[in-house]
């Protein structure tokens, strides 16, 4: 999540709010895994399910605007060329 999030930031295909969101998101999320993997918090605490409830909104607030608005038409326009099908090469 971490990766694709953080390719959404860079490729604008989101909002930068939309994709910030969930690189904040998933790093609370990884702290709450860290933090009760050395048992910091225990696993189904009242803090490790408050520090994962930004990951789970945005992951429906990014589904939801898939849904709705897709990705941002100008950048896959213009990043991607279509190029002609390879011709064979008579020898």
């Amino acid at each position: 999540a971490l990766i694709f999030y953080s390719l959404l930031f860079q490729t604008k295909l989101v909002p930068r709010w939309l994709s910030g969101w969930g690189l904040i998101a998933i790093s609370l999320h990884v702290m709450a895994g860290v933090l009760s993997m050395f048992a910091v918090i225990a696993e189904f605490s009242t803090v490790h399910n408050i520090m994962n409830l930004p990951i789970f909104l945005q992951e429906m607030v990014l589904a939801v605007w898939l849904i709705v608005r897709g990705f941002n038409p100008s950048v896959t326009s213009s990043n991607w060329t279509v190029h002609a099908p390879l011709r064979a090469v008579e020898t």
